[in-house]
């Protein structure tokens, strides 16, 4: 992962634990852990970081099919390696030669942690 993805997945996780437990829907969830992490790490889609794979999964997420979030968190961080800059985390350090060709690593987390959600057939707890 990169430099700040570990901070940022720990305030997602967080805040989506916290508001699964309290309303047990997790599109809501998911949306507060979003919120949470746009609040935090300032960014937002199309700044080449974890959200550019994280939204369009949630967003996917909305028709109840996990194998269809998986496909757009892949595509949304497959995405991420065409972005010549980037507008937050660490990777905004970085040259834009450098980051060229390159899948943000925050983002690729975020389409491995769903696609072994679609393997495993479904979000755990969900019907």
């Amino acid at each position: 992962m990169g430099g700040s993805s570990g901070v940022l997945m720990s305030i997602f996780f967080t805040a989506t634990g916290t508001e699964l437990a309290r309303s047990k829907n997790w599109r809501i969830a998911f949306e507060k852990g979003i919120a949470a992490v746009q609040h935090y790490g300032g960014a937002k889609t199309g700044d080449r970081t974890m959200l550019d794979a994280l939204i369009p999964a949630v967003d996917a997420l909305k028709e109840g099919d996990i194998k269809a979030a998986a496909t757009a968190a892949r595509q949304g961080a497959d995405a991420t390696a065409a972005m010549k800059k980037a507008g937050a985390g660490r990777s905004s350090y970085v040259t834009t030669a450098n980051l060229a060709g390159v899948n943000d690593p925050g983002a690729t987390a975020v389409a491995l942690a769903f696609l072994a959600a679609a393997d495993a057939g479904q979000l755990p707890g969900a019907s």
